[in-house]
């Protein structure tokens, strides 16, 4: 197999990432079967404080008019930075349900 210098496994590697995004990925969300890429975006600057990692579910993606699920997205914040995470999957609600039950157990 050929190595991807801009692939680790599932997670793409084009875009730095966020604080401990990276170790938060490969523990809970590339583990996953029916998950089959993970695309972090660029970082934007936000208005946030503290240094703590906090990932919630955004939206589904669809494909064409709206019919068709590709993935979902995932918005991470570490302080004052916020990441988009793209993810393709055919399961975007069970990666809903993923994302939900690590907050509630980190509470």
């Amino acid at each position: 197999m050929v190595e991807n210098k801009y692939r680790k496994g599932k997670i793409m590697k084009k875009h730095s990432r966020i604080k401990n995004l990276d170790k938060f990925l490969e523990k809970f969300i590339e583990p996953l079967d029916f998950v089959n890429l993970i695309t972090p975006g660029a970082i934007k600057v936000g208005k946030g404080k503290g240094e703590t990692l906090k990932v919630t579910y955004g939206r589904e993606i669809f494909q064409g008019l709206g019919d068709i699920v590709v993935g979902c997205k995932l918005n991470a914040t570490s302080g004052n930075s916020n990441q988009e995470v793209f993810v393709s999957t055919s399961s975007p609600l069970k990666v809903k349900k993923l994302i939900l039950q690590i907050n509630l157990d980190k509470k």
